[in-house]
């Protein structure tokens, strides 16, 4: 590729950096930098990392919660071609371990509060040369503002299929993978969303999300591109959200399972002033009741996301107005082509199911170190993305289900989400999850695992009742459990963790 023709992340950095060098860049609890102060840093640390003997094609693992540091850290490595592996702060010491074998980084930049979760890693054999810590440095670590204590980078030339950074999936069905995104598809990821939602200088997000996750990451690019704040918190605590947002102005955010309904109803909402808000994004499918009366309350708009990491978290997206029940149809966003076809790659017709597959300049460059993974992924010249989804005669899309998630019950099809959908319409229902278990005479069985909204009651009956009015007799839960929010295993972004439920035992109790 044509290095005349290439434009890279690092060159929406560094383009940002020039022209609103007065404008606040960054945020967090504690203060604030501007563009010009972000850019200033972020090249003292590539400074610092050449020093350290780093190059394009090397590798530095980053192991962090959302903060500042963690923004110039993305910078500095774009600037040089070095590739982030972003490793998840959930991940058990032993995946941590592997993730680091298999990537192979020559350093790693930690927070403190992380850097115990390294300690198995540390004792095992490993490329890492430099570990570095954010914080007062543990014993055997470098303190990170070390490494900008000297002069900037020399300029270094990096192009657009250089890996800018490595998103790691959540692994449930195996180890995880790691996506490798080129710098030309972050900066890609970063103009999509910059153009889709309409952002501007005076918008700023809520950057509750992990940066390790393409939630967070390509809103970072995005608000860059524009001129916007980026407003860092190390955790989703609601009222930090509402603090900064009044502080900040902060006027847009990803508002998730497990974040929605405490945002929504945080008995302090009303202290403050959070009229910047403008627009929310997140999954309307699983909580549509929840999503209107959030809406209707904050009087923003809702996108209904449909993404992954491996595309961009904006494949397609639907929009609900305030107090506006959603639709759960999706438009296809800009420069991705996508189709929805069967086993043998053939386009379904409107309303048939049919896998979603996607080429575009987003899309990933394949899974690190994985060609057997990358090629099965890329079949057929597509990126699968094993979800499955309908479209009309408009060209809208409607998600279905994960591929993976099918149940297969006396050789019947079911879709989870179908299910999950018609429970969540019960007025005493907060959020429902629906997955296969085991049954001796049909194979597998339907079992929903149901949160009530605060103060409400209803009983299994009455949920299976509910069903029967309106599901066809094999999609019916069989089985239903009660369970509080706060027991649901969830993954960083709040998506429900169903092989994690599915290992809970069926009770008599349950039965429906």
């Amino acid at each position: 590729m044509s290095t005349v023709t290439s434009y890279t992340v690092s060159d929406l950095f560094q383009r940002a950096f020039r022209i609103f060098a007065d404008r606040t860049a960054v945020t967090s609890e504690d203060g604030r930098w501007t563009y010009g102060e972000l850019g200033e840093r972020a090249a003292r640390l590539a400074g610092g990392l050449q020093r350290l003997g780093l190059g394009r094609g090397d590798r530095v693992a980053v192991l962090s919660e959302t903060r500042p540091e963690y923004v110039e850290t993305y910078a500095a490595l774009a600037s040089l071609g070095i590739t982030a592996l972003t490793l998840n702060i959930r991940f058990r010491p032993e995946e941590l371990a592997y993730c680091l074998s298999a990537g192979a980084p020559r350093a790693v930049i930690t927070s403190a509060a992380c850097a115990p979760l390294l300690t198995y890693a540390r004792s095992r054999p490993s490329p890492v040369t430099t570990w570095a810590c954010l914080d007062e440095p543990p014993e055997g670590y470098t303190r990170y503002q070390d490494l900008l204590d000297g002069p900037p980078a020399h300029p270094a030339e990096v192009r657009g299929e250089d890996i800018h950074n490595v998103l790691y999936t959540s692994g449930t069905t195996g180890r995880a993978k790691g996506a490798m995104i080129s710098q030309a598809a972050a900066a890609i990821r970063g103009l999509r969303l910059a153009q889709w939602f309409g952002l501007r200088e005076q918008d700023g997000f809520i950057g509750w999300l992990p940066l390790f996750h393409c939630g967070g990451d390509e809103s970072l690019y995005a608000t860059m591109l524009t001129g916007g704040t980026y407003g860092t918190l190390r955790k989703a605590d609601a009222e930090t959200m509402y603090r900064m947002i009044e502080r900040d102005r902060l006027s847009w955010t990803l508002l998730l399972p497990g974040v929605i309904t405490d945002f929504l109803d945080h008995p302090r909402r009303g202290d403050y002033d959070l009229s910047s808000l403008r627009f929310a994004i997140g999954y309307a499918n699983m909580m549509p009741g929840v999503v209107q009366k959030l809406t209707a309350s904050f009087g923003i708009d809702f996108y209904d996301a449909f993404g992954q990491t491996e595309t961009s978290y904006l494949l397609a997206h639907g929009v609900s107005g305030p107090g506006e029940a959603p639709s759960l149809r999706k438009r296809p966003s800009p420069l991705l082509d996508v189709r929805l076809v069967d086993a043998e790659m053939r386009e379904v017709p409107p309303g048939e199911p049919g896998e979603c597959v996607v080429r575009g300049p987003s899309v990933m460059s394949g899974y690190l170190d994985d060609p057997g993974a990358t090629s099965e992924a890329f079949r057929g010249g597509w990126l699968h993305t094993g979800d499955v989804l309908t479209r009309d005669e408009s060209g809208q899309l409607t998600f279905v289900d994960r591929l993976k998630y099918l149940i297969k019950t006396g050789g019947e099809n079911v879709y989870p989400a179908e299910v999950e959908q018609v429970i969540a319409q019960h007025e005493a229902v907060q959020e429902a999850c629906v997955f296969g278990a085991s049954d001796p005479r049909w194979g597998e069985t339907v079992k929903a695992v149901v949160v009530l909204r605060p103060g409400a009651t209803v009983s299994a009956a009455e949920i299976g009742a509910w069903c029967r009015d309106r599901l066809a007799g094999f999609k019916r839960p069989r089985y239903i459990e009660f369970m509080a929010a706060s027991q649901l295993p969830r993954s960083t972004t709040g998506k429900l963790q169903r092989h994690e439920l599915a290992k809970l035992p069926l009770g008599p109790d349950q039965q429906v």
